[in-house]
């Protein structure tokens, strides 16, 4: 009943593909400004884009032997990662959720 009622929802909501979010892929071409090619006719820049914590250097605190610790995980984007990303509706924004490959250099 709910999953029909949600399905009608959507099917009377109208408009174009384009308006609804959506999974993209992507690959960073440049890490300083940031740019994601998501297409061969399509590179984003860093206002399009809203980044994850796992996609960001950030700190994390931790038991260490029993001592607590701040530790600083290193997960920023460098050029040639794959990332996965949500298109927001309308298309306007795209937050990127987590690296999915591309240059490995560990």
């Amino acid at each position: 009943m709910a999953g029909e009622t949600l399905l009608n929802w959507w099917a009377d909501r109208g408009g174009n593909e384009s308006d609804y979010s959506d999974i993209v892929f992507g690959t960073v071409v440049d890490d300083s400004p940031l740019k994601i090619q998501i297409s061969n006719q399509m590179t984003l820049t860093e206002a399009f884009l809203n980044l994850s914590e796992s996609v960001t250097d950030h700190k994390v605190k931790m038991k260490i032997d029993g001592k607590e610790t701040t530790v600083t995980v290193l997960g920023a984007l460098k050029k040639g990662d794959g990332v996965t990303m949500i298109r927001q509706d309308g298309g306007q924004q795209f937050y990127v959720l987590e690296k999915t490959g591309g240059d490995e250099d560990e």
